[in-house]
């Protein structure tokens, strides 16, 4: 009778060390979705930001009343709102992103226009960035900009609660490879 266990020999033990090497190589990769993913159905677009995690996104608390408070979503130190506003026929994300970036010097807490960081991150995607002094260290701010279907603009306001001033690098560089799909 063979044991259930035998010592692996020879090919066996070659196979053996090859699968495990294989295995261990897998192990060390990164097993979950790299980052924030969200789909929005209509205006259909999708919205990635890769250096904050995933968070269950809800329907806004005041959509009732104002539609184009579309989703809102936190996990951690992180929260992610996403707004629709209706643009006029035809606007660019180009358009949308200077005409969103005009109104955010009335908003609360957004310093003057010459503190807020304003970058093309591709042809469809924009961003303006932030920092706000809070008790506790600084909230980083980010608004990511774009156009879908020629009917609305796109705003989603990313932020993360951060105990350490010297993050806005970071930050800056998470926003980086951010990115607003229209469809």
């Amino acid at each position: 009778m063979r044991p259930i266990l035998a010592r692996p020999t020879g090919v066996r033990m070659r196979a053996l060390l090859g699968w495990c090497t294989i295995l261990l190589l897998a192990a060390s990769l990164p097993c979950r979705a790299d980052g924030f993913a969200f789909d929005v159905a209509s205006p259909k677009f999708r919205v990635t930001i890769p250096g904050i995690p995933q968070m269950k996104m809800a329907l806004h608390p005041r959509n009732a009343t104002q539609p184009h408070l579309r989703y809102l979503g936190s996990e951690g130190p992180y929260t992610v709102a996403i707004f629709t506003p209706a643009a006029a026929a035809g606007m660019t994300p180009l358009e949308c992103a200077g005409a969103t970036v005009r109104t955010l010097a009335a908003r609360p807490g957004v310093p003057p226009p010459a503190q807020v960081y304003k970058a093309r991150l591709n042809d469809k995607t924009f961003v303006a960035i932030y920092a706000a002094q809070q008790v506790m260290g600084v909230q980083l701010h980010a608004h990511l900009l774009s156009a879908a279907g020629g009917t609305h603009c796109i705003e989603v306001h990313a932020t993360w609660a951060s105990l350490a001033d010297d993050d806005l690098a970071t930050w800056i560089e998470v926003l980086d490879k951010a990115r607003i799909e229209p469809e």
